[in-house]
């Protein structure tokens, strides 16, 4: 945009609402966009990503549908609580059967693996 330097008038300031910031994407987006378009390289490597990277990881899944992921990163959740509440405003039934499958595997998981109690006692 040129001004003109003989008018007083004149605002620069449009300029920069003109102006629009590009800031690129991270390094860490970038990982999580290209590890959720691997799906069979992102299921396999759910164990030994940073935990600090699971719930950034949840939630893009989770937006972008990628269910087998989703159900997947359940039973390997290494936190006390799953937060599905913030996404619920970008509803995909499909990603939240997904959830609901992985909790269902992790609950089988835990049952199958608790020890059985014996049902009789034998007198010694």
């Amino acid at each position: 945009m040129v001004f003109c330097q003989q008018c007083p008038d004149q605002d620069d300031s449009s300029e920069e609402d003109t102006m629009e910031v590009y800031s690129p994407p991270t390094l860490q987006s970038l990982a999580i966009q290209r590890l959720l378009r691997e799906e069979a390289l992102a299921i396999s490597a759910l164990k030994d990503l940073p935990n600090r990277l699971l719930p950034v990881i949840f939630e893009e899944a989770f937006i972008a549908g990628h269910t087998k992921i989703l159900t997947a990163m359940i039973p390997v959740w290494p936190f006390p609580y799953l937060s599905v509440g913030l996404m619920i405003k970008n509803l995909n039934l499909d990603s939240l059967k997904a959830v609901l499958e992985g909790l269902d595997l992790l609950i089988s998981r835990k049952v199958c693996s608790r020890p059985r109690k014996n049902s009789f006692r034998r007198n010694s």
